[in-house]
C-alpha cells in the first residue's frame, strides 16, 4: 500500500456555454457603441470640413443701409466745351455725388466737375437734372452742387459724421456709380486714418481716411459710411501700382467728412476756396537725424520756393549733399507742436490767407520765433 494518496481525479472544467454567448454579445456592442462613437465624431468632422464660412460682415445690416442711403446717391454727368486743349468737341466725365440737404446741396469731388460747363445728376428714379456748380476747392478736392428743392423733395438726405471717431478697422460702405454702374455698393474696412496723400496742387490733403473698400472710376465724390449709415468721407482718390513680386495694389482714400463740414460756409457761396500757403518743401526729423546731428522733434526744410512767405521771412533750406548740415527745423506753428507738413497743412486748414502765424524754428543749435503772413496757395 502506498504511503501516498493520488487525488482524486476531477473531470476537466469546461467553460459554460451560457458565458461564451454573453462574452460574445459583451464584445459585439462594445464594438457598436465605439463604431456609432466615431460615427459621430467623423460626422462632426466632416460638417465642420463642409459648413459654409461666417460672413464677413453683416448682410443684413448693410442691405438695410443701402436701401436708406441709396436714393441719396446720384450720378454726376460733367460736359466740357470744346476748346484749345480739347479741339475735337465736347468732352464727358462721369462721378459719383450724394444730397446733404433738403434744398438741394449736392457733394462730389472738385475733380469731377472742375472746367465743366454744364452738370447733370441722374436721380434714383432714374430722372436727369440739371444742377450748377457753386464753390469748389481744389486743395481738399471737394464741390457743392445745388439742385432745385423740388426736384429733390421726399428724398431721405445723408447725414455728416464725425470723422475724427472713425477707428481703423470699423466697417466702410461705399456707394455710387463706378463706371457707370450706378448705384453700386462696396464693402471694406477702414485701413487708417491720419494719410495725407496729395491734391492736384501736390498740397496734402490731411486727415484722409484709407479704405480697402473697392473704388474705380466714377466712384469719386460719392460717400463713404459708417455702420450708423452716416458720412465719415467722400472718397476721392485710389493710389495703384504694382508691387515688385506681389502683384498689383488699390488702396483707397476719402476726404474726411469734418473737413467738409468745416468748408461748407464757403463752399455754399458760388466761389473758389484758396487755403494758406507757406512755400517750403520738408520732411519729419528722423531718428537719425535726432541721433547724430541733434536735431529736435519738427520738420526739416528741404526746400524753400521763389516768392513765397517762406523766402520773404528768411528761411533756410538744408542744403543736402553739401555735408554742412546748417538749415532750418520748424518746431511749432502758434505754440502748437508740429511732426510733419501733413500736421502744419491741419493747422494752416483752420486759418486763412492773410492770416499771421508765428513759426518756431530750430537754427543753429538756437530756438527762435519767425512771424509770417501766409499767401493763397498758387494754382487751380
Amino acid at each position: 500500500m502506498s504511503c501516498f494518496q493520488e487525488p482524486p481525479t476531477n473531470p476537466p472544467v469546461r467553460p459554460r456555454a451560457g458565458f461564451s454567448q454573453r462574452y460574445v454579445l459583451s464584445i459585439a456592442a462594445l464594438a457598436i457603441a465605439l463604431g456609432f462613437a466615431m460615427g459621430v465624431v467623423w460626422s462632426d468632422a466632416i460638417v465642420d470640413v463642409v459648413s459654409p464660412s461666417p460672413p464677413l460682415f453683416d448682410e443684413d445690416l448693410v442691405s438695410s443701409l443701402f436701401e436708406r442711403a441709396g436714393p441719396a446717391v446720384v450720378e454726376i454727368q460733367a460736359s466740357r466745351n470744346a476748346g484749345r486743349s480739347r479741339p475735337q468737341g465736347v468732352g464727358v466725365g462721369f462721378g459719383s455725388g450724394f444730397l446733404i440737404d433738403r434744398n438741394g446741396y449736392i457733394v462730389t469731388n472738385n475733380h469731377v466737375v472742375e472746367g465743366a460747363d454744364r452738370v447733370t445728376v441722374t436721380l434714383h428714379d432714374e430722372r436727369t437734372i440739371e444742377v450748377e456748380v457753386l464753390g469748389r476747392s481744389s486743395a481738399d478736392d471737394l464741390a457743392l452742387l445745388k439742385a432745385s428743392s423740388a426736384d429733390v423733395a421726399g428724398i431721405e438726405t445723408l447725414t455728416l459724421g464725425d470723422s475724427s471717431a472713425v477707428k481703423t478697422g470699423e466697417i466702410a460702405i461705399a456707394i455710387g456709380s463706378p463706371f457707370r454702374q450706378f448705384n453700386s455698393i462696396t464693402v471694406g474696412v477702414v485701413s487708417g486714418t491720419g494719410r495725407g496723400p496729395t491734391s492736384v496742387l501736390r498740397r496734402p490733403i490731411p486727415d484722409m481716411i484709407q479704405t480697402d473698400a473697392p473704388l474705380n472710376p466714377g466712384n469719386s465724390g460719392g460717400p463713404l459710411l459708417n455702420s450708423a449709415g452716416e458720412v465719415i468721407g467722400v472718397t476721392s482718390s485710389v493710389s495703384t501700382g504694382v508691387a515688385q513680386g506681389r502683384g498689383e495694389y488699390r488702396i483707397g482714400f476719402a476726404v474726411p467728412s469734418n473737413t467738409l463740414k468745416d468748408l461748407m460756409p464757403e463752399l455754399i457761396v458760388a466761389q473758389v476756396v484758396k487755403r494758406p500757403w507757406l512755400g517750403i518743401s520738408g520732411a519729419p526729423v528722423t531718428r537719425d537725424l535726432r541721433e547724430s546731428r541733434g536735431l529736435p522733434d519738427g520738420i526739416y526744410v528741404s526746400r524753400v520756393f521763389s516768392d513765397s512767405p517762406a523766402e520773404q521771412v528768411g528761411l533756410v533750406p538744408f542744403q543736402s549733399g553739401t555735408g554742412i548740415g546748417r538749415g532750418d527745423v520748424i518746431t511749432a506753428v502758434d505754440g502748437q507742436p508740429v511732426g510733419s507738413v501733413e500736421d502744419m497743412v491741419s493747422y494752416f486748414n483752420s486759418r486763412k490767407p492773410g492770416a499771421v502765424v508765428t513759426l518756431s524754428v530750430y537754427r543753429n543749435q538756437h530756438s527762435i520765433d519767425v512771424d509770417v503772413e501766409l499767401a493763397e496757395w498758387p494754382g487751380t
